[in-house]
């Protein structure tokens, strides 16, 4: 009776655990996201928590077999638990011999998989309905396991578009004002917001559907979202120290910053809780836009953009990255 109640507690865990992952848009099931922190934790660990280390570019993949083969093995074994907890459920279709615990055990996996070889069969009416039950349910969970990954590869195929997108304006957010500059305001990058939004936007809701592609990582900074995202950010942050007298599209650059605080707190929420940055975010120099001709204004830096930056900071080094990877060798601007 201990058998047959852990076997149907087990396979009710992963199948709900299934279903909340392949059709639910509110994220992973408890396992899926156990599995995948304890994977990207250990690639995580071997990078010795650097992002430009090549072993996290295989961590992503990683991540989506063992998620894939614990639902398998978990699927397989709470059947396996289920024909065990009657002696004679299974039995060998020539001689009508109960079967032992690794016969009943090959049963429930070629049953789950549907190979139906049928050198064993089930040893009552009641056990050949469950097997045909269990059928049913492996070709359907399995099926489903193996079509997620299509819908979590685009997710990753957008993830990598918006950081190209954005580093593509420039390498460091002095970089992107300037590029941005026309000698009377910097409506080209106001020309992207509306486009960068958007990605951004989709890119946000992928990740509350498949949480998993946060493992999925770039070894180059300037192909990896998180420094990308710090980038953008920090660029607005320029932006707003702009003279008053110098035109700004505020609707769209209201936008863009409802984006990437979406963003920033779908992170701090899931994964940074009450993490604090060991390393302390570079002073806004406006050097270089003075430079360029821009004119600016140095207001005072606020308590909230203050904490913005904690979060930014602590988004980057859990990902492996530190500022200079958002300005480069000068890390102060």
């Amino acid at each position: 009776m201990l058998l047959l109640l852990l076997g149907v507690l087990l396979f009710l865990l992963v199948a709900t655990d299934i279903t909340k992952t392949t059709l639910s848009t509110r994220g992973g099931g408890i396992l899926t996201n156990l599995v995948s922190r304890l994977v990207w934790w250990g690639f995580f660990s071997a990078a010795r928590r650097r992002g430009a280390s090549r072993l996290l570019e295989y961590a992503g993949q990683a991540v989506l077999l063992s998620v894939l083969l614990t639902w398998i093995v978990m699927l397989w074994l709470s059947l396996f638990l289920v024909f065990a907890s009657t002696p004679g459920s299974v039995v060998d279709d020539t001689t009508g011999v109960a079967a032992d615990l690794w016969e009943t055990f090959y049963y429930a996996g070629f049953t789950l998989s549907t190979l139906g070889v049928g050198d064993y069969a089930a040893g009552g009416d009641g056990w050949r309905v469950l097997t045909s039950a269990a059928a049913f349910c492996g070709l359907t969970f399995i099926t489903a396991a193996i079509t997620y990954i299509v819908p979590v590869l685009s997710a990753v195929s957008l993830q990598n578009q918006l950081s190209l997108f954005i580093t593509s304006m420039g390498d460091t957010p002095q970089a992107i004002v300037v590029n941005s500059w026309n000698g009377e305001d910097v409506s080209s990058f106001y020309d992207n917001a509306t486009d960068l939004r958007q990605m951004l936007v989709e890119h946000t809701l992928n990740h509350h559907a498949y949480p998993v592609i946060r493992c999925f990582h770039n070894s180059q900074a300037g192909k990896n979202l998180i420094p990308a995202i710090a980038l953008i950010d920090e660029t607005l942050r320029l932006l707003d120290r702009i003279a008053p007298q110098i035109p700004q599209d505020r609707l769209k650059r209201r936008m863009l910053g409802s984006a990437l605080d979406n963003y920033v707190e779908l992170h701090h929420s899931a994964y940074l809780r009450r993490r604090q940055p060991s390393m302390t975010a570079p002073s806004v120099r406006l050097d270089s836009l003075r430079e360029a001709g821009i004119p600016v204004a140095s207001p005072v830096p606020s308590a909230d953009e203050a904490q913005r930056r904690d979060r930014l900071g602590a988004l980057l080094e859990a990902d492996g990255w530190e500022w200079r990877d958002v300005y480069g060798d000068d890390s102060a601007g």
